[in-house]
């Protein structure tokens, strides 16, 4: 099956190896602005002084902390990602920006496809999110192994700091800040560029997924739950190519992110008695079921605009 002429980002010739080079002095130009501003705004409305941000990732994490890590977070991500994505799409693909983000061409059964995919996958995932954390290192590794271990707990203990919601707007924040924010970006530059660019190199599509999902994965700094975005990755990658519209890993990635978010808020709200955030494996019996409805759903999400583009020929 071959990329349909809708993607406006799978083009012949391919842009020189160098090209990758511009997009990545972008990302870290884009994330050094982003984040700079980030840290001026949270220095200028908070008790936050210059002489803390060295310490901002240290104990005690308070709550002037909190919004500065948030701001140079969610700043740094919308100028690393999004603005560095686009600006790089414009100057060097010239591409146009309107045929990326037309949302003419979203089907209704595609997203509800996709929404259906990835929650059921989210399941599927839990056996290699406890496979993964438990996994342990060659004996000549073990000086990484515990290296890897404690970055890995001092992520941790950031992530359920930022993840303790004191009120339900700053459940938005954060929402905004985790799931739309990385949707959009981390889409735009791993799926949107940099997988079709490895797809022109290599000529497979299958090698450019893996390579992407690859990529993905290691960028989040998380070697015990590398298994698991890297799975996930390849099924952002495969919903990308089939579709050849970006805005479907978008969704699949804001819903993933979303999702796991909403479940988190409702179990500290006491709405729901299931801690989220517990790494064990789902019974056997209930992986088997979503595996199975994950699989079908791939094969209708495939065939749906298998259909469509044999409509439009």
């Amino acid at each position: 099956m071959q990329i349909t002429t809708k993607n406006p980002l799978y083009s012949e010739p391919p842009k020189p190896w160098y090209s990758i080079i511009i997009l990545v002095l972008m990302f870290f130009a884009g994330m050094f602005i982003g984040q700079f501003l980030g840290l001026f705004i949270s220095i200028i409305t908070t008790d936050l002084s210059l002489s803390e941000v060295p310490e901002l990732l240290s104990l005690p994490l308070t709550e002037e902390k909190k919004a500065a890590i948030l701001m140079l977070q969610g700043l740094g991500a919308i100028g690393g990602f999004i603005i560095a994505g686009l600006v790089y799409l414009v100057i060097v693909e010239r591409i146009q920006l309107s045929a990326l983000f037309n949302l003419k061409q979203i089907n209704l059964w595609a997203i509800i496809l996709t929404i259906i995919i990835v929650i059921s996958f989210m399941f599927v995932n839990t056996v290699f999110i406890e496979w993964n954390m438990n996994f342990s290192f060659p004996g000549f590794l073990s000086g990484f192994e515990e290296w890897a271990r404690e970055k890995e707990e001092e992520l941790k203990l950031i992530t359920d700091f930022l993840t303790e919601f004191n009120s339900f707007g700053q459940f938005i924040i954060v929402f905004i800040i985790v799931a739309v924010i990385p949707g959009i970006g981390e889409e735009l530059i791993f799926r949107g560029i940099l997988q079709n660019k490895f797809h022109l190199f290599f000529k497979n599509i299958h090698v450019a997924i893996i390579i992407t999902a690859i990529l993905f994965s290691g960028f989040h700094m998380q070697f015990f739950g590398f298994v698991p975005r890297l799975f996930l990755g390849i099924l952002f990658g495969y919903i990308y190519y089939w579709s050849g519209n970006i805005w479907y890993p978008i969704l699949g990635h804001f819903i993933n992110n979303g999702f796991t978010l909403i479940l988190i808020y409702l179990y500290q709200t006491g709405y729901i008695g299931i801690d989220i955030e517990v790494q064990e494996a789902y019974p056997l019996n209930i992986i088997l079921i979503f595996s199975v409805i994950t699989i079908y759903m791939l094969f209708s999400f495939r065939k749906q605009f298998q259909y469509q583009k044999f409509a439009n020929e």
